[in-house]
């Protein structure tokens, strides 16, 4: 009589496990599989209606590179009309324009004034007390000389007229032409303003 050789217990208690972990392992692939099939499934689903979206967005977009009466209002405002209106609001502002560049050019001028006694300030507080007056005159002379600089010549180069060279102005040296006198009034008129 031949016997077949058993197996050791411990041997077949590490297949039974080694066969429980395999089963488990496989059903959880297939629970995955069965998930991720699902969200495919779904994803399909989004990208056909994604589809019918776009296609409906060509077909307006087509109707409408076909419609002719789709412009920027060219059925509401010829050119010469635009151009016409344009130069009425620009002939109605030209006043308003000279003004806010008097009213700039006060506002720039009193900076510059304060910017002057700022610094005269700031100078006289970092020199000895016995130099303070020095300082004071010197920071006044600047300013009187700029300001006389400027009524010499750099209105003339600023706002002058600029025939030749279309760059700086050749026009108003020493306040020449900068306003009229009628003898007979007494009015001094801005050139500007006659």
């Amino acid at each position: 009589r031949r016997t077949t050789p058993r197996t050791p217990r411990h041997v077949r208690s590490l297949e039974m496990r080694v066969a429980a972990i395999s089963l488990l392992f496989l059903t959880a692939i297939g629970t995955e599989l069965g998930d991720l099939t699902h969200e495919v499934v779904e994803l399909q689903k989004e990208l056909a209606a994604q589809k019918v979206i776009l296609e409906d967005q060509e077909h307006r977009f087509e109707q409408l590179e076909a419609s002719s009466s789709r412009r920027l209002q060219t059925a509401y405002l010829t050119t010469a009309t635009f151009n016409t209106k344009v130069s009425t609001i620009e002939s109605s502002l030209k006043g308003l324009f000279g003004a806010l560049d008097s009213a700039w050019l006060c506002l720039c001028g009193a900076l510059v004034m304060f910017m002057h006694a700022g610094f005269a300030m700031l100078e006289t507080g970092c020199c000895r007390a016995k130099n303070a007056s020095n300082v004071l005159m010197k920071n006044l002379v600047n300013v009187c000389a700029g300001t006389l600089g400027w009524w010499s010549f750099g209105w003339a180069f600023a706002y002058g007229s600029a025939s030749t060279n279309g760059f700086i102005g050749w026009h108003g040296f020493f306040g020449f032409d900068m306003y009229t006198y009628d003898s007979r009034t007494g009015n001094i008129t801005p050139v500007d303003c006659q």
